[in-house]
């Protein structure tokens, strides 16, 4: 599996036989993500994907998924900026070639028990760290890494994305800090999930 990154919340991960495209669409920033040969979309929180696209399978709410070459789990969450006991967004754990990704988007950074429990074993963590009342910020960012307790954490919706956004977004550099983990040498377009580091590692991604 690989994946490749166009700004804010929008990835989009390649399997030998699949292409999974999370969150395609944003609400504070215009963003050129490639939905060709797309067979699935996981939508984190409404206004982030389409609501329909011919021959494609949308994901926008808990539940498990069984797919040819990958598994899905949508894992309810806070919403970041929503009241206490609100479960509007969803986490996805996508697990392939024995490789167990979670994509986190705009969620609360308090997470239960039963949320980790539901998250279980991670190997990466991918985790928007802008902040500025939108977003987790490089504090409330930091802590959900520590409690998920990856291997390598892929910091997206940040400042420095080249991008511009409605709501100022802090850059990475700020969460690099809080979370002190080192930083991958390479910055590649597209990341290839094959051999993970033994200690946390912050991997950062060339935008598309």
């Amino acid at each position: 599996m690989e994946v490749q990154y166009y700004g804010a919340n929008s990835l989009k991960f390649s399997t030998k036989k699949s292409v999974i495209a999370v969150d395609p669409e944003s609400n504070i920033t215009t963003l050129k993500s490639d939905l060709k040969k797309v067979n699935t979309v996981l939508v984190t929180q409404d206004g982030l994907g389409p609501k329909q696209l011919d021959g494609v399978f949308i994901v926008d709410s808990p539940g498990e998924y069984e797919f040819e070459d990958y598994s899905v789990k949508g894992i309810p969450a806070g919403g970041h900026t929503n009241a206490s006991g609100d479960k509007s967004a969803t986490m996805y754990w996508i697990s392939s070639n024995d490789v167990r990704i979670l994509v986190v988007g705009h969620i609360d950074s308090k997470l239960t028990e039963e949320q980790l429990e539901a998250i279980g074993m991670v190997d990466v963590i991918i985790i928007p760290v802008g902040g500025s009342g939108y977003t987790l910020d490089a504090v409330g960012a930091a802590s959900v890494v520590r409690a998920v307790e990856p291997k390598l954490v892929i910091p997206v919706h940040a400042g420095d994305d080249g991008l511009k956004y409605d709501v100022p977004q802090q850059e990475i550099e700020l969460f690099v800090k809080e979370l002190g983990a080192p930083v991958a040498e390479d910055k590649p377009e597209k990341f290839k999930f094959k051999v993970l580091p033994e200690l946390l590692t912050v991997q950062l991604l060339q935008k598309q």
